[in-house]
């Protein structure tokens, strides 16, 4: 098939969460598709990115977001009933540059990663068009409220409705919906059930990520994550003031790396408490990985899969994290991976792996085998050899037929 894919950031690096998903799903679905990329860049800086994505993409084509404009263009069309990244992303050029691609040339499907892209194909009926939601944001938003600063969580009080009443518009609109999990797929569906929802779950890279053999470091803790993202930064947060002190009182030798890309002033001043680095971001993450003898990932509020959980799951290490996080990955609890919600639960269940070899080698297999057994980046070419056979390949099944 002929598939236009639409992103809001160019997904090269594939450093954080939306860039990782998307460049893997063109990297494998360019092994039996052409595809052809349109993505905003934020700057000069990412025309280098360009040449990564060649290989995979017959065409790339991008246009440089103007922030300024982009902000004044929210604070201009504030009436309107869309979410505000939405209207952030909103663009004239965006939207010519679009529709000249689908007036020159056909394609049988459009890939639209994220709703604020959709306002770009939404009004078209010629063609199959699949939006990737990923998450269902607006329970993200929901759940991050008690953790923000005032302002910012009348900001997203004012969001949140805005962005719930939008996925459903956008599920309803599409021909198709995708999702991360399962968990993500109910909570969507019990709102609009006459949506064409499916599951396309991330992979993880096993050649990338994998047990090296190498014996971890005892009393070693390793989090990982994009460390702007704020999710990221209050897990982080809250494991080094709340939780680690707890674990120091039964394990005084402790030590913790932080790692990921991008750690602003408030993630580097956590540097200053006992043992605890932060790394920024690594080269060979999986290196980091395999020295640590616990992954923890204490992120209270998050949708979807974590792919940090994935890679560490993958690359052999017991992982402690929240109930939250685990109705995306699906795992069995207190076998594959062991839940605790609350600082003192945390606590506890890193000291008794810290202090158990057996029980994190027990641990850190089973992840690993249930990692390589649910998880894989073929999921999505699956997903889309099914659209080809049920829908490109039945003209009487296609939009507008």
């Amino acid at each position: 098939m002929r598939i236009l894919c639409l992103t809001s950031r160019l997904p090269y690096p594939p450093h954080r969460g939306d860039r990782l998903r998307v460049f893997n799903f063109i990297k494998e679905l360019s092994r039996e598709h052409q595809l052809s990329l349109i993505s905003f860049v934020a700057g000069p800086s990412e025309f280098e990115h360009l040449d990564p994505l060649r290989p995979y993409c017959r065409d790339v084509q991008v246009l440089q977001m103007d922030a300024r404009r982009s902000a004044l263009a929210v604070l201009a069309n504030l009436w309107r009933r869309e979410p505000l990244q939405a209207l952030y992303y909103r663009a004239r050029g965006m939207q010519g540059l679009v529709d000249r691609t689908l007036t020159r040339e056909r394609f049988d499907a459009i890939y639209v990663h994220l709703f604020r892209m959709a306002p770009y194909v939404i009004g078209r009926s010629d063609v199959y068009r699949i939006v990737d939601l990923t998450d269902v944001i607006s329970q993200e938003v929901s759940r991050s409220l008690p953790y923000r600063r005032a302002v910012w969580r009348l900001l997203y009080w004012f969001e949140r409705p805005r962005i719930e009443r939008y996925e459903r518009t956008v599920a309803e609109a599409f021909e198709e919906t995708w999702l991360i999990s399962e968990a993500d797929r109910r909570i969507l569906s019990a709102v609009c059930p006459e949506a064409n929802i499916h599951v396309v779950t991330n992979g993880v890279d096993v050649e990338r990520f994998y047990p090296s053999g190498r014996s971890a470091e005892d009393n070693h803790l390793v989090f990982v994550g994009h460390l702007r993202v704020f999710h990221n930064v209050d897990a982080v947060t809250h494991l080094v003031r709340d939780v680690l002190p707890l674990v120091r009182q039964r394990v005084p030798e402790v030590t913790l790396d932080v790692v990921g890309a991008d750690p602003g002033p408030q993630v580097q001043q956590l540097a200053k408490a006992q043992g605890v680095s932060v790394l920024g971001f690594v080269p060979d993450l999986n290196k980091v990985l395999n020295r640590a003898a616990v992954f923890v990932a204490p992120l209270r509020f998050a949708a979807g899969v974590q792919n940090k959980v994935l890679e560490a799951m993958a690359a052999g290490r017991p992982v402690v994290t929240t109930s939250i996080v685990n109705k995306g990955l699906g795992a069995q609890p207190g076998q594959e991976v062991l839940i605790a919600d609350d600082a003192m639960t945390m606590a506890d269940r890193i000291a008794d792996l810290l202090g158990d070899e057996s029980l994190r080698r027990q641990i850190g297999q089973a992840g690993l085998r249930f990692v390589r057994q649910t998880y894989s980046w073929q999921k999505v070419s699956e997903r889309m050899r099914k659209i080809e056979e049920s829908v490109v390949r039945d003209p009487s099944r296609q939009p507008g037929a």
